[in-house]
């Protein structure tokens, strides 16, 4: 019975969300369409809205900012108070959009003062609602957008963009039941989507293969007598560094969380943005902070390695005959590639930076074409530095496609 209901529950939320989809009217004309209505998407059509234009956001899913909700496990992990360059796979774009971590972070948190939305900073610079709900963080979203006018037109999917004789023809069908397909012309277009340059390939725009990143890593230990099955659901704080052919490409401090097929949590999605297959994961337990000789002494005055490690990992390292002791400064797994890829929490790729002015985010051989958060082909690690990208980049490109459109 419960069951039932909960699926009655489902099944009457769509059909309410459809309902609201379909009583929107899409203008058939616009100074901005927004391609995409999840977080970057949202702001560049407040950008562009607050700027005086007529805005109009088309979004596949049946409501706008649903994706912002998945986000920080529903906590919504907003930003970095250190939202440093460094931290992104094109680190030199990223700053020369964003400016200094100053700037940057003063410009994202200047935004959702204005949206009044109040928040707090926790461990290594993490910034979230005060509510810690990512529903937070939607709401005010939205409701800005419908404050400046901005049309927000869920359940269209864009099906095409060219380009058209005073701008852009957007061509969308309904994506749910009862959604009319139609057309907008607008002056400007801002894509905001990851997958978006499926939509532009006729405009001569290149893009870099999407590959998910931020996602847990399949390993297998280089000692055959460790066996991960025995560590499942243990977690420690460790000192991880990728290593290739030796030599170290990358060091993370943080939680790892241990599975039968390989490790996940914060330090190896980071570290899975750069590992390539037959790289080795080196794990130092106690966040890296002693040095072997500290273990061992800490060993021999506890008759164990508990005073630094996890009993329980101590006690599945040993299983296999192996020595914890020596496991614990560095525990090497190989990796084999992503895991359960489907979960990943950033998928890198999207419209190459190098055809996009930094100042506006416009497409150098397509005027009036805007790019911004996920359709461009930045990344960054964990900790909030994607979603700031997502706010920043939303703000420049929907500012510079309203200035655009009243060139036109």
């Amino acid at each position: 019975m419960a069951r039932t209901a909960r699926r009655t529950s489902r099944s009457q939320a769509r059909e309410e969300a459809l309902a609201r989809a379909t009583s929107v009217s899409v203008p058939g004309a616009a100074d901005v369409a927004v391609l995409g209505g999840g977080a970057s998407g949202l702001v560049a059509a407040i950008a562009a809205a607050e700027a005086g234009a007529r805005v109009v956001v088309l979004e596949r899913d049946l409501a706008c900012g649903r994706t912002i909700l998945a986000t920080g496990n529903g906590r919504c992990n907003l930003a970095n108070a250190l939202p440093k360059a460094e931290r992104y796979n094109d680190p030199a774009f990223v700053e020369a959009v964003c400016g200094d971590a100053e700037g940057f972070r003063h410009d994202v948190l200047g935004f959702f003062d204005a949206c009044g939305l109040q928040t707090v900073c926790e461990d290594r610079g993490r910034l979230y609602p005060c509510s810690r709900q990512a529903s937070s963080v939607r709401e005010v979203l939205l409701a800005r957008a419908r404050r400046s006018g901005a049309v927000l037109a869920p359940a269209r999917e864009v099906t095409a963009v060219a380009r058209g004789a005073e701008g852009w023809l957007v061509e969308f069908a309904g994506a749910g039941g009862g959604v009319a397909p139609g057309e907008v012309r607008a002056r400007a277009v801002v894509v905001s989507v990851g997958g978006g340059e499926g939509l532009l390939t006729g405009l001569g725009l290149a893009c870099a293969p999407f590959v998910p990143v931020l996602c847990a890593l399949a390993c297998e230990p280089e000692d055959p007598r460790v066996r991960l099955a025995a560590l499942d659901g243990r977690r420690a704080h460790v000192a991880a560094r990728l290593l290739r052919d030796g030599s170290e490409v990358a060091r993370e401090h943080g939680e790892v969380l241990f599975r039968p097929y390989g490790i996940s949590g914060i330090a190896a999605f980071d570290l899975s943005r750069l590992a390539r297959e037959g790289d080795a994961v080196s794990l130092c337990f106690a966040d890296g902070m002693l040095a072997p000789a500290d273990l061992r002494r800490l060993r021999d005055a506890a008759g164990s390695c508990a005073g630094f490690l996890d009993p329980a990992i101590e006690s599945a390292l040993a299983q296999g005959g192996a020595d914890p002791l020596e496991l614990a400064s560095d525990l090497r797994l190989v990796v084999r590639g992503a895991a359960e890829p489907e979960r990943a929490q950033v998928t890198r790729g999207g419209l190459r930076t190098g055809q996009f002015s930094t100042g506006t985010l416009e497409a150098l051989g397509a005027p009036g074409l805007f790019a911004c958060g996920e359709a461009l082909d930045v990344d960054g690690a964990c900790g909030g530095f994607n979603l700031a990208w997502a706010w920043k980049s939303g703000l420049v490109a929907g500012a510079s496609a309203a200035a655009r459109a009243r060139l036109r």
